[in-house]
């Protein structure tokens, strides 16, 4: 239900003959589901094939292309994980990360939707921080994120498959839970630098996103940021 708040004040922010970034997860489902009532002209990218298959089953298919056909995107709409009052946004359970941030960075607005629940004071808070790694080397890039910044680290494994998650673009994914606080922003130029890594769940570098948050009783309000 709230959900389904999210993604209808949501579509409050689309415009016909947009290019739109279709986040992944839940909350984007239903924000893909509602868009397809608007009967507008759209170019729709999505970040997951879990999304491109969404997008196929509400009749939004033949709107959908691939990031390098299109020249701009003008509005992404994506959830989060975690999300703090100053904007920073942990990302990563879904294991879209990697398509997620290009979009949402690449957007000329980014809305992010989220249920309160969701809305921490400092990431990470609940949930540990996903590294999209390659395959490779992802036991030489967990030795080096505890070797440096501490913590522990698991592959994550499938659910019903034999073996580790596999994302739409080949890689494995590791889990990190750090050991102590975290600056966002250093820690997310620092993992894209370690060789190995090809992105990571910490979203530091869109502070000016839209980002709307559910209450429980179905309100739904613009989250405030410091400045």
């Amino acid at each position: 239900m709230l959900k389904e708040k999210l993604a209808r004040e949501a579509l409050k922010y689309v415009q016909s003959g947009m290019v739109v970034g279709l986040g992944s997860g839940t909350t984007a489902r239903e924000f893909i589901k509602a868009l397809a009532g608007l009967k507008l002209d759209l170019t729709l990218v999505a970040t997951s094939i879990d999304s491109e298959l969404t997008a196929f089953e509400v009749g939004l298919g033949d709107r959908l292309r691939p990031m390098w056909a299109v020249d701009e995107i003008d509005l992404a709409v994506d959830g989060a994980d975690e999300v703090t009052r100053e904007g920073v946004l942990l990302k990563g359970r879904g294991g879209a990360l990697t398509r997620e941030k290009i979009v949402d960075y690449t957007a000329g607005r980014l809305v992010v939707l989220v249920e309160e629940e969701k809305v921490v004071d400092k990431i990470p808070k609940r949930n540990p921080i996903p590294v999209e790694v390659l395959p490779w080397a992802w036991r030489h890039v967990a030795r080096e994120i505890v070797k440096t910044h501490g913590g522990s680290i698991r592959l994550r494994m499938g659910e019903g498959r034999v073996g580790p998650v596999v994302t739409d673009n080949g890689n494995f994914i590791i889990d990190w839970t750090p050991s102590g606080d975290v600056e966002p922003a250093r820690l997310e130029d620092w993992l894209k630098s370690t060789p190995g890594v090809v992105d990571c769940g910490i979203f530091s570098k869109r502070r000016d996103a839209v980002i709307l948050v559910a209450r429980s009783g179905g309100e739904v309000y613009q989250l405030s940021r410091d400045s």
